[in-house]
């Protein structure tokens, strides 16, 4: 078993010092925020609290802190700094990055999506086929949730423009083999787009070693805050024509952020990038690999339980959409809060896998999220925290 010295890194996250109580298995949701990410936002808004572009010093400070995190971020996404655009949010900036790709969709042809994917990586794209005349294509799921790989090269065609598809699956953890898809848009000339938002915090990236146009994630998924980053060859984000203000930068990432940033923010994510990669993506997975074959064989061992996904530690995270028997997804994560296990029941906006795998209408499924911080005591304790469910569920029937 290969595991991570807890004690230290948990001693950087303030809220479980504060929730010692909790297990917040809520990650995929949203984790914990880093101790330098808030001292970084903290210090900005004091000492950066100003816009760019002036000759005083907040100002400059805040140029730096962009440029900083611009640094961070591209190393840890395996980009270049100029390719890094901050936002809100990922589903905004794939919505704005949507709008300037009508230009590429002018003339017709088809859209690639998968059937794996957040809604945050499709309803962009379907929307962008409404504008243009543009047909959907799907590459599709197997039953365990895994890229049905015999699909891709009935959906990726001579009139593909555009291929979107995950890092891997927020809500069944499954991680995509991405090299294939990214082979056969190639070969066509398509655009390739990958939703990290769910790998970000699991997995190395590396954008221009895998050869994709843009990369989206969500900092507040790895442990800094609310905002969105977009990591794209520039040369595509110089080529397209995004929407802006007359004033805003002709040249460079700027171009691409609507209105004044969040510095404090940009700040945060800086921290958040550096963090990762100061305790390094191959420890932090295989920590958690390490975790998620306890977490399967755990499942494995109770009765009542069914696991939506395949079981292989290697191809997914340690993410787990799980169904009762008995019990709804709601009345599984009400049992799991009286067990002080924060965790989220439904879709999680994963529209087309719920759907694809008959949960949809049943409500979805119960998400169980460990990430770095957690360990086989957390591990433990939610098994336990399921076993009380599931008595629960036999002194009701």
């Amino acid at each position: 078993m290969t595991l991570l010295d807890l004690d230290p890194i948990r001693a950087r996250f303030p809220a479980l010092a504060a929730q010692q109580d909790v297990v917040h298995t809520c990650a995929p949701g949203g984790t914990q925020i880093l101790d330098s990410a808030l001292d970084a936002m903290r210090d900005t808004a004091i000492a950066a609290n100003a816009n760019a572009g002036a000759p005083f010093a907040a100002s400059q400070a805040v140029e730096l802190v962009v440029t900083r995190a611009r640094e961070r971020l591209g190393v840890l996404l395996g980009s270049q700094p100029e390719s890094i655009v901050f936002g809100p949010n990922m589903t905004t900036l794939a919505f704005h990055l949507s709008h300037a790709l009508d230009e590429v969709l002018a003339t017709g042809g088809e859209i690639v999506c998968t059937r794996l994917d957040h809604d945050a990586n499709v309803a962009p794209w379907r929307e962008l086929a409404a504008r243009t005349d543009a047909t959907i294509r799907w590459i599709d799921i197997t039953s365990d949730g895994s890229i049905d790989s015999s699909t891709i090269a009935e959906a990726i065609t001579d009139r593909t423009r555009l291929v979107t598809f995950p890092l891997a699956s927020n809500a069944l953890g499954s991680i995509v083999d991405h090299a294939e898809i990214v082979r056969a848009a190639r070969a066509v000339g398509a655009l390739t787009i990958m939703d990290a938002v769910h790998g970000a915090p699991h997995l190395a990236i590396d954008r221009l070693g895998w050869g994709i146009d843009v990369i989206f994630c969500s900092p507040y998924k790895f442990f800094g805050p609310h905002a969105g980053v977009m990591a794209a060859d520039p040369a595509l984000l110089a080529r397209l024509t995004p929407d802006r203000v007359r004033p805003s930068p002709d040249t460079g990432p700027d171009r691409w952020q609507t209105g004044t940033a969040s510095f404090e923010a940009i700040a945060g994510c800086g921290a958040a990038a550096q963090y990762l990669l100061d305790v390094g993506m191959a420890a932090i997975a295989a920590h958690e690999r390490s975790l998620t074959a306890l977490v399967l064989d755990g499942l494995a061992e109770r009765p009542g339980w069914r696991l939506h996904g395949h079981d292989d530690p290697e191809w997914r995270t340690p993410t787990f959409s799980i169904t009762h028997e008995r019990l709804s997804p709601g009345d599984v994560t009400a049992s799991l809060a009286e067990s002080g296990v924060n965790a989220y029941a439904g879709h999680y906006y994963a529209v087309e896998p719920m759907d694809r795998l008959g949960l949809l209408e049943e409500g979805g499924a119960t998400r169980l999220g460990f990430v770095h911080y957690h360990g086989p005591a957390d591990v433990e304790r939610v098994l336990a925290a399921l076993d009380l469910a599931h008595e629960g569920s036999d002194r009701s029937s």
